[in-house]
């Protein structure tokens, strides 16, 4: 690969790649290092970065799909948490410039 790690990751979001593990295969980058250029281009402003809104359930863990038939945590939490922990999915999307 001749290109820097950065423009080869702008590269291939730009080329359609929809996840980090697709932007690893087509640039052929460690995951590691695209994970970290992406953190790069976030903090640049070249690609927006955004939560998107999931987690606990508010019916708590019976309505959860992990959750059990007797309505406990299939995750091994006691249950819904007032504060997030572990995974989060983020969308990935590239700024264009305004015009």
């Amino acid at each position: 690969m001749s290109r820097r790690p950065l423009s080869a990751v702008l590269a291939a979001f730009e080329a359609g790649a929809e996840s980090l593990d697709d932007v690893s295969r087509r640039t052929g980058l460690d995951r590691d290092v695209v994970s970290a250029a992406v953190d790069q281009l976030v903090r640049m402003g070249r690609i927006d970065a955004r939560e998107l809104a999931i987690g606990c359930p508010s019916g708590g863990c019976g309505s959860c799909a992990s959750g059990t038939s007797d309505g406990q945590a299939g995750c091994g939490a006691d249950g819904p948490s007032g504060t997030r922990s572990g995974p989060v999915l983020v969308t990935l999307s590239l700024r264009r410039p305004s015009a």
